[in-house]
């Protein structure tokens, strides 16, 4: 299959790779976690193994959960029970594409699942992907950007 693109923020995505060329290890990774509070959408990173590493303010405010909380989540963490078997399909299908959006329910901490629209990037830098997350009632017009 060929590549799906997600342009709704791709300038966003271009910034942010670009802000992250270059840092390896821990500086990656503090890089990343800096420049991911820069966007004003949700946004949450995990790495190869769907752990979460990085969350933004609007992301925490979303899922209710603290940074430390977030860390200690995968990405199936936050996925309704009955879903975690076609969220590990998604998963596999995003990272061998390259890029996914779509409708997804979000587990969060407190309360029923939140039905957000996500824009999801694969290796945003090596090993690290990330998911911009709109809620659904919180969207104006059709979202199809």
């Amino acid at each position: 299959m060929g590549k799906v693109t997600a342009t709704r923020f791709t300038p966003e995505i271009n910034r942010f790779r670009a802000a992250l060329r270059g840092h390896r290890g821990t500086e990656l990774l503090s890089t990343l976690r800096r420049e991911i509070e820069r966007l004003t959408v949700a946004a949450l990173v995990a790495d190869n193994f769907q752990q979460y590493v990085a969350g933004n303010a609007a992301a925490r405010k979303l899922t209710g959960y603290t940074l430390a909380e977030l860390y200690k989540l995968t990405v199936m963490d936050r996925t309704p029970l009955p879903n975690s078997e076609a969220g590990r399909q998604l998963w596999k299908d995003f990272i061998g594409r390259g890029a996914q959006r779509g409708d997804y329910d979000l587990v969060p901490k407190r309360g029923a699942p939140r039905h957000v629209r996500y824009w999801a990037y694969a290796s945003v830098a090596p090993g690290f992907h990330m998911s911009l997350l709109v809620p659904m009632d919180a969207e104006s017009g059709d979202g199809n950007g």
